[in-house]
């Protein structure tokens, strides 16, 4: 997969539009672009995250020149806005770069605590993002702190909004809904428009997950338009896979197709690769489920390159139950096992109730299909017991039907 910066440069250029002239803009990144190698001379890329070693050499120059032109507050605020297009972009490494750039200014200012609490905040995402759960919760009870102080609604909307993605992404619905209900109680769904759109996109992923399709469709359309209205493309790509996911969800594998499809177009275009790797993956479970096993492989192996570039566990993890899937479809049985438990073991480790659930009914058809039924009749009881936590009928009625 070849990684395209175009997009990326473009966003970056819209950043310091902000505070800089376009000729300022311009005339900075032509003096860049003239110190590039001729023309048919590359280089490897030395950089452990996603972006090329020649972009983050572009951006680091880019950060030395504001610094020297911005005060301190706007350069801190130019930072923040480069931190997130780093984390919507995949690029772990560099968003942490930046957000620590970010704090060892602010935090020790008390005139800058506004700042430091946004950069907090950006580290619990990152983590978020890397399943490190502990740390992310630490972080964002820190900006949860400070927005308490500053008496600062909208902040403390966010904190509980990532607190509630946090939760979900462990597979731990009830918390979930709970933190994406109180962070909507503090907004002005009249002024905040955004932020109250994010969340309510959220909370119509729990009602997915849980099989109220009509409430989760509702919720997606109603995010799907505002965000379509703002032009805000990493959203709409997460909102399209979001009704992706409800489709499959509902056995309309062609609409799924349509919206993984639009997903992975828009998040393509614009260089998204987190949304772009959970939308090929779930089209390789669409493959395999309509017995496409060809595809369901290529899409599974495009979302596993992508999980590896951007450190994504839980991508990763999908797409080892998926290999297992397809090896236990053509009897490979010793091989699909441990896929799946290669999968189950990962999933444990990050603590994603959810997907170790989903996995464990997997590992249950395969024991179901060697005779091995006390096996699985264990890993089936283990999903059916979270299912049932969580309320989610259809797999509990699924389940059933194996038991």
């Amino acid at each position: 997969m070849k990684i395209k910066t175009t997009d990326i440069i473009e966003e970056i250029k819209i950043a310091f539009g902000k505070y800089f002239s376009g000729n300022e803009i311009s005339g900075f990144l032509k003096k860049i672009n003239s110190s590039r190698k001729p023309s048919g001379v590359t280089s490897k890329n030395s950089s452990d995250g996603l972006f090329s070693s020649r972009l983050r050499l572009e951006i680091d120059q880019i950060i030395s020149f504001a610094e020297k032109k911005l005060t301190t507050l706007n350069f801190l605020n130019l930072l923040t806005d480069l931190g997130k297009l780093c984390i919507a972009h995949g690029d772990m490494d560099l968003a942490s770069d930046i957000t620590t750039t970010i704090l060892s200014y602010s935090k020790k200012d008390k005139r800058l605590v506004g700042i430091a609490a946004n950069a907090f905040l950006n580290f619990g995402e990152i983590f978020i993002h890397q399943a490190m759960w502990a740390e992310s919760l630490s972080y964002i009870k820190k900006a949860f702190s400070f927005f308490n102080k500053e008496n600062n609604p909208v902040g403390l909307a966010r904190c509980e909004s990532l607190l509630g993605t946090l939760n979900a992404e462990k597979g731990q619905l009830s918390n979930a809904i709970t933190h994406f209900q109180k962070g909507f109680s503090y907004l002005d769904p009249s002024k905040d428009t955004s932020l109250a759109a994010l969340i309510e996109n959220n909370i119509g992923i729990i009602h997915n997950i849980r099989g109220d399709y009509d409430s989760a469709y509702t919720y997606f359309r109603r995010a799907l338009m505002h965000f379509e209205g703002l032009k805000d493309n990493q959203r709409v790509a997460k909102i399209r896979h979001n009704l992706g996911m409800l489709f499959l969800k509902k056995k309309e594998y062609n609409s799924a197709i349509k919206e993984f499809d639009t997903s992975i177009s828009v998040s393509l275009s614009a260089n998204y690769y987190p949304t772009l790797a959970i939308s090929y993956i779930s089209k390789a479970s669409i493959y395999c489920t309509l017995n496409d096993d060809a595809l369901a492989n290529a899409f599974a192996d495009q979302g596993m390159e992508i999980g590896y570039k951007i450190k994504d566990k839980l991508t990763i993890a999908e797409v080892y139950k998926i290999k297992g899937i397809l090896e236990r479809k053509v009897r490979h049985f010793e091989i699909a096992e441990n896929y799946l438990f290669s999968s189950l073991r990962l999933n444990k480790e990050l603590e994603n109730e959810l997907n170790y659930a989903e996995t464990a009914v997997e590992l249950g058809i395969l024991y179901q299909k060697i005779k091995k039924s006390a096996q699985a009749k264990i890993y089936f009881n283990e999903a059916l017991k979270y299912y049932k936590k969580i309320k989610a009928n259809d797999e509990i009625e699924r389940i059933k039907f194996f038991l």
